[in-house]
């Protein structure tokens, strides 16, 4: 005979099992007020799992929650210090809230759980490059693409870094083999008629430089 306490808790634990995927179908079919409230329900039973607390993350977050849904990751990374997912989550609701170091530090934390984790090791390399850190942001882009070597999101977002460190010609290569694959890539033709511009005006000689030189050299003293 099942014990009254142990059957109510039972209960419980199913109710906010199917309050959890009333939760995920109804953010899935774009439902965000009803995906909030389902999974709310799910996550103020004790024993919510992490995985359920990172779902709440990323629906409050969605919602303009950003410090519940801080608050919902940390406890996601409290039932589950080595889920990589919610470091990843954490991390995307720090960069809302500007908190860009914290953030990085949590990508970190992410791939070094799961070195293969290639949207948090592209969110590092687009942190570090907001940092400021471009030397170790090409380093991640570099590592990515060696995981996923024709990722045109990764691809771009590294060959606009490369742009922007005044890297041309290396990105110019780059881009030709994404054209090769995806010659309708708006932002791939944007970046690489840009980048040509660049390359011919910086291969251009100084016209005025060398006109006052022969000036100042007919010049009679």
């Amino acid at each position: 005979m099942v014990e009254p306490k142990l059957q109510a808790e039972d209960a419980g634990a199913a109710e906010a099992a199917v309050m959890h995927v009333f939760g995920v179908s109804a953010f899935q079919r774009g439902d965000i007020a009803a995906a909030l409230n389902f999974m709310s329900r799910a996550c103020a039973h004790p024993a919510a799992p992490a995985i359920w607390h990172r779902n709440h993350a990323e629906i409050l977050d969605r919602c303009g929650h950003s410090e519940a849904a801080e608050a919902a990751a940390r406890l996601a990374l409290l039932r589950d210090p080595d889920n990589a997912a919610a470091w990843e989550t954490l991390g995307t609701i720090l960069v809302q809230r500007e908190k860009l170091a914290e953030s990085c530090a949590c990508y970190e934390k992410a791939v070094e759980i799961d070195p293969a984790f290639v949207h948090a090791l592209n969110n590092l390399a687009v942190t570090l490059d907001r940092l400021g850190r471009h030397k170790a942001a090409v380093a991640r882009y570099k590592q990515v693409l060696r995981l996923e070597p024709e990722n045109l999101e990764v691809q771009l977002n590294f060959v606009t870094l490369l742009g922007e460190l005044g890297r041309y010609q290396e990105g110019l290569e780059i881009l030709h083999g994404v054209l090769d694959r995806r010659p309708d890539s708006m932002r791939a033709n944007s970046l690489a008629r840009q980048f040509k511009r660049e390359l011919r005006r910086h291969a251009k000689p100084d016209k005025r430089s060398g006109s006052s030189a022969q000036c100042a050299v007919s010049t009679p003293p």
